[in-house]
C-alpha cells in the first residue's frame, strides 16, 4: 500500500501536531484554577514588605577565569573581580572535587579567604592558591566546582555568591 503523504508532508503533519499539543498545554494555564492569581492581597503585602533593589549603590561581579594545577604552586584559582565603586570586603573561594581512589570516590575540598580585600573600581584578576583541607588527597586534573562569594561588606554593596563547574587544567610552571 502506498503512503498518501510524501515525506515532507508527514514532517509538516508531525510539526503541526506538536504545535497543537503545545498550544493546548499553554491554554490549560489560562484556566482560573491552574493559573496563579496576579494580584492577590498576600502577594501585594509581600511585595511592599520586601526590600527594593534600590539601596544597592555598589555592584560586585565575580567570574572564575581559570583553575590550574602546577607542580610549583599547587592548585590555583584565577578569579575576575569587578566593582562599580571602591569597596573593602572578604573574598572567599572554595574548591571541591570528587576524585577516584582505591577506596572509591572521595571528596577533596579546599578554601581560601582573602580578608579585607580592596576592590578598586573596574576589573582585575586575583590568583588564589587552594590547598586541600585534609591534606591526605590532592586535587587532580579534571572536573571540579568553585564557589566564590563576598562577606563582611558594607551596607549598599550588593551581595554576590557564584558557584560554577570548572575543569582543573595542567599549568606548565
Amino acid at each position: 500500500m502506498q503512503s498518501l503523504l510524501t515525506r515532507a508532508g508527514r514532517r509538516l503533519l508531525a510539526h503541526t501536531i506538536v504545535l497543537l499539543a503545545a498550544a493546548g498545554a499553554l491554554g490549560a494555564c489560562a484556566n482560573e484554577t491552574t493559573a496563579p492569581a496576579l494580584n492577590t492581597p498576600a502577594r501585594v503585602a509581600a511585595n511592599t514588605a520586601a526590600p527594593s533593589p534600590e539601596p544597592y549603590t555598589t555592584s560586585v561581579d565575580l567570574v572564575v577565569e581559570r583553575v590550574a594545577d602546577s607542580p610549583t604552586y599547587g592548585t590555583t584559582v584565577r578569579l575576575g573581580v569587578a566593582c562599580s565603586t571602591t569597596q573593602v570586603f572578604d573574598l572567599i573561594i572554595d574548591l571541591e572535587q570528587q576524585v577516584k581512589t582505591d577506596k572509591g570516590k572521595q571528596l577533596v575540598q579546599g578554601s581560601n579567604t582573602w580578608s579585607a580585600y580592596t576592590c578598586d573600581q573596574g576589573k582585575t584578576s586575583v590568583i588564589s592558591v587552594i590547598s586541600p583541607t585534609d591534606g591526605k588527597l590532592d586535587f587532580q586534573l579534571g572536573r571540579g566546582k568553585v564557589r566564590a562569594r563576598i562577606a563582611n561588606y558594607q551596607p549598599g554593596v550588593e551581595p554576590v555568591d557564584v558557584t560554577t563547574r570548572v575543569r582543573i587544567v595542567a599549568d606548565g610552571s
